[in-house]
């Protein structure tokens, strides 16, 4: 029996896929009443638009033409895709690898995680509301301005002290307590245990409002980390979740304004200060994808940060980042709290009213992006020539349409030349500020060695790596060696050791196709045997390149004759010719 898609992952794409987004990529849609509206790309509906999206049913239909359907058939009518290519679409949109089975998808692992984690959600809850073991906890709620109502919606728990009692607590309900659940671990002698013990546990839900995962903050401020997430599973990525998204939307499905705060305990104090607009990442920065889902909800992004240097650095990183995404009648606007306040303090000090001032007063996008260029560069012609430069590789990527001709024609005026005559018309391939052949360096498996390493930065200590260190690899040993030398090492902190590779690194973090810590060791030893055992071929490729471009030494014109003598057997025609000219 040939592979095929299963069909319960189907379901899943299209459960997490938004059609409205989809289609106004495409066909320009505008909202009136509770749908979305269009000229229908199927037929000829003259000047009255019949194309109907909802965003409620996930659905398109023509009142004209009858075409009707959702995510996946609007790519094959539009794209003339074939099924299993809009599925593919969709599936890359998400972050998502099809899995591909020669029997029915098992969607029983997925409902049995979600089991778990209703169960274990429950057990957290419960003990919240003892009246001696909760207490603690609850007093600190209180004092930190969480309301008891906004602790109830967002369900919060308690994991008390203890090695097993969640295990305890499976057994006790005939549940079998399976590592799959990223709820438990083995030890060394084979017992099971918590992963979360002496924590606040706040329950995660995605957007279908399932729990997908737990956060857990430490009780005791000698304990570490401070704060915990639950491994990634099958339900469950990191870079794919907002804390607190579910409970904006149950609010308002269609917010004015969204912001996005940095922690846990930020959003629940938002909440509870009649602010319910906050969500946030999980312990990582912004990525495409978190941004690209705010905008599918709302049309202004607020980002919040704090106002000393590792706010700002992870400001600009946000820049970069809303910069391709940002369009006509979306916004993103930067907001920065006094010194030593998070938006939980703020608002416990100062009261319900100060954070919404200060969001009213947040600096726009364009504001922004002008005042980081130029705090740079002085007003002497090389600085405005500098600045100019900058402004144009930043907004190169950026959609086309009048938000970025405006843009680029305000900068140039205050540059005094227009911009327009350098700047595309039309958007170009993304290129990196590397050479084409330090491009070339970058195989496949080295850049999922990358992935790996940036989104979790302590197994760059493996030994395995230390083969890159020996040989001096382009960017990989650099990145290596100064995660080596530091801890607690954030990605903000990554792009400004290396701002010459900082696109290509921002690349790499939003792939949404991610090695889970758990699997990240057994992946980079395999990924170095590969690149070892394939030494040789890789080299050859270098070396036949550099012989193109006619920059081949004498000492690598040898080496280079060397390699082809060695599969002289295995030669193709062009590289037969190749040693002959040799």
């Amino acid at each position: 029996m040939s592979d095929f898609i299963p069909e319960d992952f189907i379901q899943k794409v299209l459960e997490d896929s938004d059609i409205v987004s989809l289609v106004d990529s495409y066909v320009p849609l505008k909202r009136k009443g509770k749908d979305h509206w269009a000229q229908c790309p199927f037929c000829d509906d003259g000047s009255n638009p019949s194309f109907s999206v909802s965003d409620q049913k996930q659905f398109y239909y023509c009142f004209k033409c009858r075409a009707s359907g959702n995510a996946i058939g609007f790519l094959m009518n539009y794209q003339s895709k074939d099924f299993v290519g809009a599925v593919e679409i969709l599936a890359k949109n998400l972050g998502l690898e099809i899995p591909r089975t020669k029997s029915n998808y098992d969607r029983e692992k997925f409902d049995e995680l979600f089991r778990f984690n209703d169960e274990a959600k429950n057990f957290y809850k419960n003990n919240l509301l003892k009246p001696k073991e909760g207490e603690h906890i609850r007093y600190y709620l209180k004092e930190r301005g969480i309301s008891e109502e906004i602790s109830r919606e967002f369900e919060l728990g308690l994991s008390l002290e203890g090695w097993d009692n969640l295990v305890k607590h499976f057994e006790s309900k005939k549940i079998e307590a399976k590592e799959s659940s990223k709820l438990f671990k083995i030890a060394k002698n084979e017992r099971k245990y918590d992963v979360f013990r002496n924590r606040l546990i706040f329950p995660i839900a995605s957007r279908r409002n399932k729990i997908v995962g737990f956060g857990g903050r430490v009780l005791e401020d000698e304990d570490q980390p401070k704060y915990l997430n639950t491994p990634e599973s099958g339900v469950f990525k990191k870079s794919r979740e907002l804390y607190g998204l579910p409970n904006v939307l149950e609010r308002n499905s269609r917010p004015s304004q969204i912001l996005v705060v940095e922690g846990y305990m930020d959003v629940l104090a938002c909440f509870s200060f009649d602010l319910p607009i906050a969500v946030a990442t999980l312990g990582i920065a912004t990525n495409k994808f978190h941004l690209e889902t705010l905008f599918q909800k709302t049309d202004e992004v607020i980002f919040c940060f704090d106002g000393d240097e590792a706010g700002r650095n992870a400001s600009k990183l946000a820049l970069e980042i809303a910069i391709p995404i940002v369009k006509d009648g979306k916004r993103v606007k930067f907001l920065f709290l006094p010194d030593d306040h998070d938006p939980a303090s703020l608002l416990l000090e100062k009261g319900k009213d100060e954070l919404p001032k200060l969001i009213k007063d947040a600096k726009n996008l364009s504001d922004y992006l002008f005042e980081s260029i130029l705090e740079k560069h002085d007003s002497s012609l090389e600085g405005k020539a500098a600045a100019s430069k900058e402004f144009v590789s930043l907004v190169k990527p950026m959609q086309e349409g009048n938000f970025k001709n405006i843009l680029i024609n305000e900068f140039s005026k205050k540059m005094d030349v227009d911009l327009n005559e350098i700047s595309p018309t039309k958007p170009e391939a993304k290129k990196h500020s590397q050479p084409e052949d330090m491009q070339m360096d970058l195989s496949k498996v080295t850049k999922s060695l990358l992935k790996c390493i940036i989104h979790n930065p302590d197994l760059a200590k493996s030994e395995n790596l230390d083969y890159f260190i020996d040989n001096n690899e382009f960017l990989i040993s650099p990145l290596i060696s100064f995660l080596r030398a530091k801890s607690d090492v954030s990605f903000p902190m990554i792009i400004q050791e290396f701002p010459d590779q900082k696109n290509i690194l921002i690349d790499l973090s939003n792939d949404q196709n991610l090695i889970s810590p758990d699997e990240g060791l057994k992946f980079i030893k395999q990924a170095v045997d590969y690149i070892e055992r394939n030494q040789g071929d890789n080299l050859l490729q270098k070396l036949k390149i550099k012989y193109e471009k006619n920059e081949l030494d004498s000492k690598e014109k040898i080496e280079l004759k060397k390699l082809l003598t060695s599969k002289f057997e295995q030669l193709t025609e062009d590289e037969l010719s190749l040693f002959k000219k040799l």
